[in-house]
C-alpha cells in the first residue's frame, strides 16, 4: 500500500484522526503492517514491550496461560483498537499474551515512535488514557465478579 494511501486510511481512525497529513504520512511511513494467521501469537506474557499494536482487521484475543498449560481468553479487541500500549508506557514486560482469532491485520508502531506521538498531540493522549481506563474499569469489573465466585 502506499504511503499516502497509507496515510488516509490512518485517518480514519479515531485514534489518529485529528494528525496533520505530514504526521500521518510519518506514521506510514515508519510502522510495519502486520497479517496474523489463525490463532498465531502477535507477542507473548513477559516479552519486552517494545512497540503498540493497532487492529486494522480482524479480533485478536488477549489469553492468560495456567501452570498447567490451560489458555484462557480474557478479552478481544477489535478494528481501531490499541494492544500493547500500557507496556510501552510503563516501559514494563508485557503482562498477557495476544494472538489472532482469525487471520487478521495490525499496525506495528514502534514505542519511541508512540510515545512521540503522545508527548506532541494533547488529543492523542488524551484518547490513549480514555481507553486505558476502559481497559482497568472492565478489568476491576472482572476481579469484582470473580472474588464473589470464589466468596460463595
Amino acid at each position: 500500500m502506499a504511503i499516502n494511501e497509507e496515510a488516509l486510511e490512518l485517518s480514519r481512525v479515531p485514534l489518529f484522526s485529528k494528525l496533520d497529513p505530514a504526521r500521518l504520512k510519518l506514521i506510514a511511513f515508519t510502522s510495519e503492517r502486520l497479517n496474523l494467521g489463525e490463532q498465531e501469537y502477535l507477542f507473548f506474557h513477559d516479552d519486552p514491550s517494545d512497540s503498540v499494536y493497532l487492529v486494522l482487521d480482524g479480533v485478536l484475543q488477549v489469553t492468560v496461560e495456567h501452570d498447567d498449560g490451560a489458555v484462557d481468553v480474557v478479552a478481544e479487541l477489535e478494528k481501531n483498537q490499541l494492544v500493547g500500549e500500557m507496556g510501552v508506557i510503563a516501559n514494563t514486560p508485557r503482562t498477557a499474551s495476544i494472538r489472532s482469532s482469525g487471520y487478521s491485520t495490525v499496525l506495528k508502531i514502534e514505542a519511541d515512535t508512540f510515545m512521540d506521538l503522545l508527548t506532541e498531540n494533547p488529543s492523542m493522549s488524551l484518547h490513549v488514557m480514555r481507553e486505558l481506563t476502559g481497559k482497568l474499569s472492565k478489568t476491576h469489573l472482572q476481579l469484582v465478579e470473580l472474588k464473589e465466585q470464589t466468596e460463595h
